[in-house]
């Protein structure tokens, strides 16, 4: 092999580092927060593969290392119901824009973020306000979840989003911390190590991507090493926060990059954005102020 060096290849390996130390904390996120600068600077068709690529041997690794903490069940209840969808999903590739597809889930990732960071970040930390009673697992609420996972493995299969989607069940179904990321991990070494193969038959690595992956292992092994090392300095409330948040970025990210915006439909946009959240902080304040006169009368 002739290895290439160029400045872009160290600014996508630099980005690594942010990505995996997002995958090393919790499982996912490291090919779709790296994307925009990976794509960006190597073009999708070098970009998807070497993003597929690079995930390979952290993943083989935590899973070996990490074998114990895997919640079988969920993972073959994950890659059942994924993998019809991904092989549905290979066909809808050339039927749906990747466009439109990017802001359906992108909206859809969106509002289940914000809903859980309204959980579990303003109503504990701001208003004060703390859930007593375990919410029942209702029939609706595992239709959405199921539902998820099958579209997830759809848009998988098509486009290679559905990481976020298969989350938010995944999310529900393993509680443990360190479950739900070895659980995720496993997931991605099946689907990548697929996605691999399928990659290398289209003669997606040149000598090109094989220089960039050269260059940026070592970064993103020091972005994977700190972020396994955060995880177990976290609760699951905190483990859940930064999860939470890591899908408001991808989600908001992928539905706004792929609007197609005007400068009307953007000034619109901007006015309805800030007169929901006006509102929003309104009754959070309204909200926190009659929960902290309770516990000072407690």
């Amino acid at each position: 092999m002739d290895f290439t060096f160029k400045i872009d290849y160290l600014l996508v390996g630099l980005m690594q580092v942010i990505g995996f130390f997002i995958q090393g904390t919790t499982g996912f996120g490291c090919t779709v927060i790296a994307a925009p600068v990976t794509n960006g600077l190597l073009g999708t068709t070098m970009g998807v593969p070497y993003g597929t690529a690079i995930t390979i041997p952290f993943l083989y690794y935590l899973a070996v290392k990490g074998r114990k903490d895997i919640s079988w069940k969920d993972l073959g209840k994950i890659v059942v119901l994924c993998a019809p969808g991904i092989l549905i999903g290979q066909y809808l590739f050339y039927q749906i824009s990747p466009e439109t597809a990017k802001v359906l889930i992108g909206a859809m990732v969106t509002i289940i973020a914000l809903m859980n960071l309204h959980k579990y970040v303003i109503k504990p930390l701001v208003i004060k306000e703390m859930d007593d009673v375990e919410v029942a697992d209702t029939l609706v609420k595992r239709t959405f979840r199921y539902g998820c996972l099958i579209l997830g493995g759809i848009v998988h299969g098509a486009f290679n989003i559905g990481g976020p989607l298969i989350t938010v069940y995944t999310l529900e179904a393993v509680k443990d911390k360190k479950k739900f990321r070895n659980t995720m991990t496993m997931l991605w070494v099946v689907l990548n190590s697929w996605n691999l193969f399928n990659q290398h038959q289209n003669g997606a690595f040149t000598n090109e991507l094989n220089s960039a992956l050269l260059i940026a292992l070592p970064l993103a092994g020091i972005g994977f090493f700190f972020g396994m090392r955060f995880l177990e300095k976290i609760n699951r409330e905190q483990f859940l926060r930064i999860v939470y948040v890591v899908l408001l970025i991808i989600g908001s990210n992928m539905l706004l990059s792929n609007i197609p915006w005007t400068a009307d439909s953007k000034m619109m946009s901007m006015i309805g954005t800030a007169i929901v959240l006006a509102g929003y902080t309104f009754n959070v304040f309204k909200k926190r102020k009659v929960n902290v006169e309770k516990l000072q009368t407690r």
